[in-house]
């Protein structure tokens, strides 16, 4: 199914894809936290799905990955890492890369994603939108539980977006 087949419903549904390197530390973090805080506000239409670049498919998320996203009621035990492919790019609305690298190389392989590419910390509410979201994979707990939290600052500021322009259109659609 590609996005246009998936946006012919009047209520679309908007899919977005978190991508980083390996699908084991990050973009699990982020998806999980993203569909967890969807689904406790209430908000309608929208998904979300991870991705990295070079992953092994079917990998776990990392022990640690798995410890602090538990200790903030997020639950990685079923992650699966999945590649990045042309399938997943077609049917995302909006492709949220954790480096500048990984924005280039989603470009690269896949171009006419080009204008749904952006660095996941462009949607922070605090400190720098240009920078990157560490790796934590190789540290230890403390940094992971950074990571996480930094990737919780960009989802959550991510969902606000989300819901505000879900609700500018929903008025439109009324006047």
């Amino acid at each position: 199914m590609t996005r246009q087949d998936s946006h012919t419903e009047k209520e679309k549904t908007k899919n977005i894809l978190f991508v980083c390197t390996g699908n084991i530390c990050r973009s699990p973090f982020a998806e999980g936290l993203f569909n967890e805080l969807v689904e406790k506000k209430g908000v309608q239409n929208l998904a979300a799905r991870s991705a990295g670049l070079f992953a092994l498919p079917g990998n776990q998320a990392t022990y640690l990955a798995q410890q602090v996203a538990a200790e903030y009621k997020v639950n990685l035990a079923e992650h699966q890492a999945r590649l990045v492919t042309a399938e997943l790019t077609a049917c995302s609305d909006l492709i949220l890369a954790m480096e500048k690298h990984h924005w280039d190389s989603v470009v690269t392989h896949f171009p006419e994603t080009s204008d749904r590419v952006r660095l996941l910390r462009h949607f922070a509410r605090y400190g720098s939108r240009k920078r990157g979201i560490a790796d934590p994979y190789g540290l230890d707990y403390e940094a992971y539980r950074f990571c996480f939290l930094d990737i919780e600052d960009a989802v959550s500021g991510l969902i606000d977006h989300l819901s505000k322009a879900a609700t500018a259109g929903h008025h439109k659609e009324k006047a």
